[in-house]
C-alpha cells in the first residue's frame, strides 16, 4: 500500500529514514499487544525497537542503560539514563520509549526534555553542530497536557489512534485523491506548521532566545490548538479514513503484519 503512495521523495526538510521510522513505529504502536507486564514489556518494546534499527541499518549508537549521547555526559554531571540515540554524520535522535498501562503523562516529558537540554549544554561540538530531534515512542496515548507540552519543545510524538504530525506531512506531499481536506491550502498549511513543530532541540532554544528579544511569539493556546485539533486530528483523521477507502481498511493492518514477519514480533 505504502508503495503505491510513496514512489519518490522531494522533500528534504527531514532524512528518508525519519519519515520511514515514523511510519513503521507508528504501526507497531497501534497493532503490537505484548501478553508481558511490567518491566519486561517496556523491554520488550525497547528491544524491537533495537531490532527494527539493525534490521533497516539505523545508525543506533547508545540503547538503554547508556549514560552517555555520542560519547558525551550531561552538562550537570547527572548521570542520565537514555533508552536509544540514533547517530549519523547528519543529525542525533534522542529517543525515549514508554509502554505504560495508562496515558503518558507531562511530567516525563518534562524529564526527557531536560536530558536533552542538560546534554546539549554539555559544549561538545558533535552535539551542538547537528540537529539534536527528540522522538517520543509511547505504546499508550499521551495525556492533551504532553501533546501540547511536546509541541512547544519540538518533541516529535509517536502514539496509537493518532497519526504522528511528521506522517501527516509526509502525505501531503502526495496528491491523494479522494480527501475532504484535499485542496491545496490545507496541504500547503501542512507543509509549512509541520517542520515549526517537530524540529531541532537548538531550534526550540532558539525560539526561546528569539522571543526575549522580542523577535518573535512563542506558540500560544490557539496555535496549539489549531495544530492538534486542526492538522493532527482532523486532517489526520481524513487522511486515515482516505487511505482505508483505499485499501478495503487494511493499508495499516498489512503493513503490521510485513512488519511483524520482518521483526518476529509474535516472539513477544
Amino acid at each position: 500500500m505504502f508503495e503505491k503512495i510513496y514512489k519518490t521523495h522531494k522533500d528534504f526538510t527531514f532524512p528518508k529514514f525519519f519519515f520511514e521510522l515514523t511510519r513503521d513505529m507508528f504501526c507497531i504502536v497501534q497493532y503490537w499487544e505484548s501478553t508481558l507486564s511490567g518491566p519486561k514489556r517496556g523491554r520488550a518494546f525497547e528491544q524491537i525497537f533495537y531490532n527494527y534499527c539493525e534490521y533497516k541499518n539505523i545508525d543506533l549508537l547508545e540503547k538503554a542503560g547508556s549514560r552517555t549521547i555520542r560519547g558525551q555526559r550531561a552538562a550537570s554531571g547527572f548521570m542520565h539514563e537514555n533508552d536509544a540515540v540514533i547517530a549519523t554524520p547528519e543529525l542525533t535522535i534522542h529517543i525515549e520509549m514508554k509502554y505504560l498501562t495508562s496515558q503518558l503523562h507531562k511530567n516525563e516529558l518534562l524529564i526527557f526534555n531536560q536530558k536533552g537540554i542538560d546534554f546539549l549544554m554539555s559544549g561538545n561540538k558533535s552535539l551542538y553542530s547537528k540537529p539534536f530531534y527528540r522522538i517520543i515512542l509511547s505504546g499508550h496515548i499521551l495525556s492533551p497536557e504532553a501533546r501540547r507540552f511536546a509541541l512547544n519543545w519540538g518533541i516529535h510524538c509517536i502514539e496509537p489512534d493518532r497519526l504522528p504530525l511528521l506522517f501527516i506531512y509526509e502525505l501531503a506531499m502526495y496528491d491523494i485523491g479522494g480527501l475532504h481536506y484535499s485542496d491545496r491550502k490545507c496541504r500547503k498549511e501542512i507543509k509549512r506548521v509541520v517542520p515549526l513543530v517537530v524540529t531541532s532541540l537548538q531550534s526550540s532554544l532558539k525560539r526561546i532566545s528569539d522571543f526575549l528579544e522580542e523577535k518573535k511569539i512563542l506558540f500560544d493556546s490557539c496555535r496549539a490548538d489549531q495544530i492538534l485539533n486542526v492538522i493532527q486530528r482532523e486532517y489526520g483523521d481524513d487522511y486515515w479514513i482516505t487511505l482505508d477507502n483505499m485499501s478495503d481498511g487494511k493499508w495499516l493492518e498489512d503493513h503490521f503484519e510485513m512488519l511483524s514477519w520482518e521483526l518476529g514480533l509474535d516472539e513477544w
